[in-house]
């Protein structure tokens, strides 16, 4: 198993043997399996758990294993505890879902203020297979049928070559104990029914059902990468770009073959749906112009010659100067608010790792302060990089769409940029060991139902 392990990373060119990697362990065979592989094979990694407190002691008890396996690993050890009821905020969301947000957001912050540079998650052949069949039943594009990446931005999956009865061999083989998630053997979710009634059926018609996932997977993605090449291609031919938005010539448009999907790819990146797109290509079809359609960020609009694909302008965006500490909510736009509030330090305090969440040294922030949009020139220090760089320039390195860019929002104090509003602090504010007193900033997300 290390030997094959060893050359899947060097194959795959997953990381370099000098990086430091962030290794995410829940405590179950799988991360388990993962950790003592990471130490056998002498590469440099810390340990990240998440205790999201759905089970009880249950969850406690997880913590305090991964904490303790760190310990014998000699590894730097992080630990963060979802908040409860956090999942309860989410509307529109499973609990699930939440959970996964909160994990990723967390390993990502972690990963920038402790100097890892990658994220390794434990996921195997048999969650592959398992996502695809999920992506499979909820319905999906080609890109869900090709499961879960080898590498995702920095997360990488080094034993996704693996599966789950070879991980649980080496496991016993070398002694290793792990803890078993009570929550795994309820069929109450999705992933879990597939896994314990789907999945062993089709391994009893295809007992090689993993190798033979292994080389569709293969070809799928190759396949995927040639369609999103010719999907960007034709898109530059047919697509001209105006300050407002987009215009999409109508008559090139529907010269090529199955333009109708080409254009619900296309639209997917401006917040429109698939099951929109019939209506979309209704107006295409007819001579009518003049007709509207929505998503949440964007509009379309069935000109005569053409579709214009531009972003909703609800309210003009203007400066918002606070004096004080408001002692109510601010909304700055229709779509979000700000909550404010001054505490003192005390020694329980824990500092939040949710990116909506602000947490600034109070005694280095000058009032009043503005709260304003981001403009082109903008720059600031963020928080665990070192120098300056422009707001632009984050946003291009971690692939924040042209969407999100323009709904975002700053927060300054005594001209400087203090918090990229959602994405990350200026380090100038930070939380030092000498700070007596917090500011915490919340970004609320407005129930626009």
């Amino acid at each position: 198993m290390l030997n094959a392990f060893t050359h899947f990373i060097a194959h795959e060119q997953l990381f370099q043997p000098t990086d430091q990697m962030l290794l995410a362990v829940s405590g179950g065979l799988d991360s388990v399996v993962l950790a003592d592989l990471f130490r056998l094979a002498g590469f440099s990694y810390g340990i990240a758990h998440v205790n999201f407190q759905l089970r009880g002691a249950e969850s406690e008890e997880e913590a305090m294993f991964v904490r303790a396996l760190a310990g014998r690993h000699r590894v730097r050890f992080h630990m963060v505890r979802m908040p409860k009821g956090q999942q309860a905020e989410k509307s529109g969301i499973s609990t699930q879902m939440a959970a996964r947000q909160f994990r990723y957001a967390w390993f990502e912050q972690l990963a920038d203020e402790a100097g890892y540079t990658r994220i390794v998650t434990a996921h195997h052949q048999d969650d592959v297979l398992e996502t695809v069949l999920l992506n499979l039943v909820r319905g999906t594009g080609l890109t869900g049928l090709t499961g879960i990446p080898i590498r995702q931005g920095r997360v990488i999956r080094p034993l996704w070559f693996a599966d789950r009865a070879s991980l649980e061999q080496y496991a016993r083989e070398n002694a290793l104990t792990w803890r078993e998630d009570s929550s795994n053997q309820s069929d109450k979710y999705r992933r879990n029914q597939l896994r314990h009634q789907v999945v062993p059926v089709l391994k009893q018609l295809n007992p090689n059902l993993l190798q033979t996932l292994q080389t569709t997977l293969v070809r799928l993605k190759a396949a995927d990468a040639l369609l999103h090449q010719e999907l960007r291609r034709t898109w530059e031919e047919v697509v001209e770009v105006h300050p407002d938005g987009f215009q999409l010539a109508l008559q090139k448009l529907i010269m090529f073959p199955e333009w109708e999907y080409r254009l619900s790819e296309w639209l997917k990146p401006f917040g429109f749906q698939y099951v929109q797109i019939s209506s979309v290509g209704e107006a295409v079809r007819s001579s009518q112009f003049g007709q509207v359609f929505y998503s949440t960020t964007h509009r379309i609009i069935r000109d005569r010659d053409s579709l214009l694909i531009e972003p909703l302008k609800w309210v003009e965006k203007k400066s918002i100067v606070l004096a004080s500490i408001p002692d109510q909510t601010i909304w700055v736009s229709p779509s979000f608010g700000l909550t404010v509030e001054l505490i003192d330090r005390t020694a329980n305090f824990t500092l939040p790792t949710n990116p909506t969440i602000a947490c600034l040294d109070a005694d280095r922030i000058q009032w009043p302060l503005t709260v304003r949009p981001w403009q082109p020139g903008d720059r600031f220090r963020p928080l665990g990089l070192s120098g300056s760089q422009s707001v632009g320039d984050f946003f291009t390195n971690r692939k924040i769409s042209l969407t999100e860019r323009q709904s975002a929002w700053v927060l300054e104090s005594g001209g400087q940029i203090a918090w990229l509003i959602g994405y990350r602090l200026d380090d100038r504010f930070r939380i030092t060991d000498q700070t007596r007193n917090f500011l915490i900033i919340k970004k609320l997300a407005r129930n626009t139902d």
